[in-house]
């Protein structure tokens, strides 16, 4: 039998992981669970080069521990640490290469609401931004999904859901990096969102904007809306995520073909979403628009089918295509187009 070398930051973290869970079930007072969702399956896409090919993907496999204890009457102290399954090449699922850090953070719960600080999700991306497709890819976006060094705060008050963050990263003389704002109003079957990302870092103070609205039409038929609007002069993640179009995830730094970002320039995206099921069958789609001042627009279609065989085990297929102005074509010159087939496995 082959006998499997794993190196030792795997080793160290699987080691982490492990002293967790076992810490965690032994203390009495400590609420505590370990999760997974694994994520596999490949994809063709077509982006007119000579290397276009069917590839074996991991589409944002993690592992994760979440943690609460009672430190009295009406507070609670929370915690969370999550690590991603993808290889070094923020792609693929490669053998004994070591996971990457997703989330990690503390936090308070109270009548307060609760307030988070560490490396979490972004509460812009939570309110407007969200993945609507199983893969977690996003070829159409604006903003970040997590970021580090974040203290936020949210609350729920009757119909409304109150948001704010700020950010202090890096050694840059800047104390803060970042400030958002975010609310969400919901009432029967509408909802209906709004965030603003506020870029205090360096000397290009601008804005991005966030609206989206959800109204549920019956129990199998939702649609939804959005907006997304970055000024000039926000530029705090430059083109590896702002004003971005690519066929790959919203989280990875490299590019899978795709065109090229518009930062320095204004740009919007504006999108339409419908989601219909029934039993254990799931269809949803998605028309978007990424409009640049200058390297002009970029048209994104994209339709998935899910199958649930439980609520734990599913399977997908979609396909994409991307139709671009001229001004904004990468050299090769050509429209983009993918198709999928991906199982997901959550525990």
């Amino acid at each position: 039998m082959k006998r499997i070398q794993v190196n030792k930051p795997s080793k160290l973290f699987l080691v982490n992981v492990l002293l967790l869970s076992s810490a965690s079930a032994s203390a009495s007072d400590v609420d505590s669970s370990f999760y997974g969702s694994l994520r596999l399956g490949a994809d063709y896409v077509d982006s007119g080069t000579a290397d276009d090919a069917v590839n074996g993907r991991d589409f944002l496999s993690r592992i994760g521990v979440n943690a609460e204890v009672q430190l009295s009457d009406g507070l609670t102290g929370v915690g969370k640490v999550e690590y991603g399954l993808r290889g070094d090449d923020g792609v693929n699922f490669n053998q004994n290469q070591k996971p990457g850090l997703r989330q990690i953070y503390v936090g308070l719960k109270g009548n307060f609401g609760t307030v988070t600080y560490g490396s979490q999700t972004i509460i812009w991306h939570q309110y407007v931004r969200s993945a609507y497709f199983s893969d977690g890819l996003d070829s159409l976006r604006q903003g970040a999904i997590r970021d580090d060094d974040m203290l936020q705060w949210q609350k729920s008050y009757n119909n409304w859901k109150l948001a704010a963050a700020i950010q202090t990263e890096k050694q840059d003389g800047d104390s803060i990096d970042q400030y958002q704002v975010a609310t969400q109003y919901k009432n029967n079957s509408l909802k209906l969102q709004a965030a603003l990302a506020a870029d205090q870092q360096g000397k290009n103070t601008g804005n991005l904007y966030g609206f989206r609205a959800w109204y549920d039409i019956s129990k199998s038929l939702t649609v939804s809306a959005f907006y997304h609007l970055a000024e000039e002069d926000f530029d705090l993640y430059k083109g590896n995520s702002s004003g971005n179009v690519r066929l790959v995830s919203a989280e990875e730094s490299g590019k899978v073909g795709g065109v090229t970002s518009c930062v320095d320039e204004e740009r919007s995206t504006v999108g339409l979403y419908g989601k219909w099921r029934q039993g254990n069958n799931q269809i949803h789609a998605r028309y978007a628009v990424n409009s640049c001042k200058i390297k002009g627009d970029v048209n994104s279609i994209k339709v998935e089918y899910i199958r649930y065989f439980s609520k734990k085990f599913r399977m997908w297929a979609s396909i994409e295509q991307l139709d671009n102005d001229a001004a904004r074509l990468p050299s090769t010159g050509e429209d983009m187009s993918a198709v999928q087939l991906g199982v997901r496995f959550d525990f």
